[in-house]
């Protein structure tokens, strides 16, 4: 992701900045929606593996970057300590 861009990026609840997702989270995440045991912040069901993501990481929430435009709408979040 541009650098640019990120620097521009903000949490649309909290309005904390966001960053790129390590890789770490991404694997974990990826693991729990394998499981079938991962929702996003509206309910729904995520099935689908994450590849690039934002996190805000006081309120642990990532958003998911798909096809290279970062979806920032609050309830397709996802929660990860849930």
């Amino acid at each position: 992701m541009d650098a640019e861009l990120l620097n521009l990026l903000v949490c649309p609840k909290t309005k904390k900045k966001l960053i790129l997702a390590p890789q770490e989270l991404i694997d974990n995440l990826n693991r729990k929606i394998s499981e079938g045991k991962c929702t996003d912040i509206g309910g729904e069901k995520v099935s689908e593996p994450v590849k690039e993501a934002l996190f805000e990481a006081e309120g642990g929430v990532i958003y998911l970057i798909l096809e290279t435009i970062p979806v920032l709408i609050y309830e397709n979040g996802i929660i990860l300590n849930k």
